[in-house]
């Protein structure tokens, strides 16, 4: 008997259809972007789209958010806040970044900047219940950020921009000034 229930549990299992995939592009994302801001044919960075919702499916309400970070071989500059916290540096135009030291490595120097994976929010909306206007980030146009790409033969670093387009879920990334990373760089 107990067999004969083993059985006929197994071969309802195998007769039952899974659920369909509920994965909504709820935010109206277009599909990740990679940007070459180098010209040296590699990506560096990537407009991303990531969303928070719901437990229930599908999600009924959430939020949406806009982000641009680097891609491998590229990283962003960051700074510690007052709580040792690594941040995105903003930089603003006229501000000099010297070459940092990357010659001392030991557990009791810690640099105050350092280059590493960021990222940059560019704006967040809601859906559903909790839809509200698409809000950006305060002055992104005007905040410049630094990058480092390290090539097999060279490493560079450089600034940019992020500004948001008129449809509020693009973005539009130019690219400033670029000088070999042991140079000083003079944000433009």
């Amino acid at each position: 008997m107990r067999a004969l229930l083993l059985l006929s549990a197994c071969a309802l299992r195998l007769g039952v259809a899974a659920q369909p995939d509920f994965d909504r592009n709820y935010c109206g994302f277009a599909p990740n972007d990679s940007i070459d801001i180098t010209n040296d044919g590699i990506p560096d960075l990537v407009v991303q789209g990531s969303r928070s919702g719901t437990d229930d499916e599908p999600s009924s309400s959430g939020t949406c958010m806009l982000y641009v970070m680097n891609l491998p071989g590229t990283m962003l500059l960051s700074d510690k806040d007052s709580q040792g916290h690594w941040r995105t540096k903003v930089c603003a135009e006229g501000d000099t970044i010297l070459p940092l030291d990357t010659s001392r490595r030991d557990d009791l120097y810690v640099p105050r900047m350092a280059y590493g994976h960021a990222a940059i929010q560019v704006a967040y909306w809601g859906y559903g219940h909790q839809s509200a206007l698409v809000t950006v980030t305060p002055d992104l146009g005007k905040q410049r950020y630094v990058f480092r790409t390290i090539a097999p033969y060279e490493h560079s670093i450089g600034t940019f921009t992020v500004e948001p387009l008129p449809d509020l879920r693009s973005v539009r990334i130019t690219a400033g000034t670029l000088v070999h990373a042991d140079e000083t760089l003079i944000i433009r």
